[in-house]
């Protein structure tokens, strides 16, 4: 019977992966022609900014209480 070492096993293990890797990469760039079209510059609508600022003044204010530091500030965090 003949004997693989530890060291070679590993090694066809971690080439294995690569190359199903490199397999899928291929297959997904041929699919996707390319990749182009996946860079778009999305510009959110006004009440999406006017919310997502709303939330991160909420999370905030809620990180400084939790903290116990007074954030000085007149807006309302919500």
């Amino acid at each position: 019977m003949v004997y693989i070492a530890k060291e070679a096993i590993i090694f066809f293990v971690i080439l294995g992966c690569v190359v199903v890797s490199v397999f899928g990469y291929s297959i997904h760039y041929l699919a996707t022609n390319g990749f182009y079209g996946e860079e778009r510059d999305l510009d959110f609508p006004p009440e999406q900014r006017i919310y997502m600022r709303q939330l991160r003044l909420r999370d905030l204010h809620w990180m400084a209480r939790d903290n116990g530091i007074r954030i000085a500030s007149n807006t309302s965090p919500v």
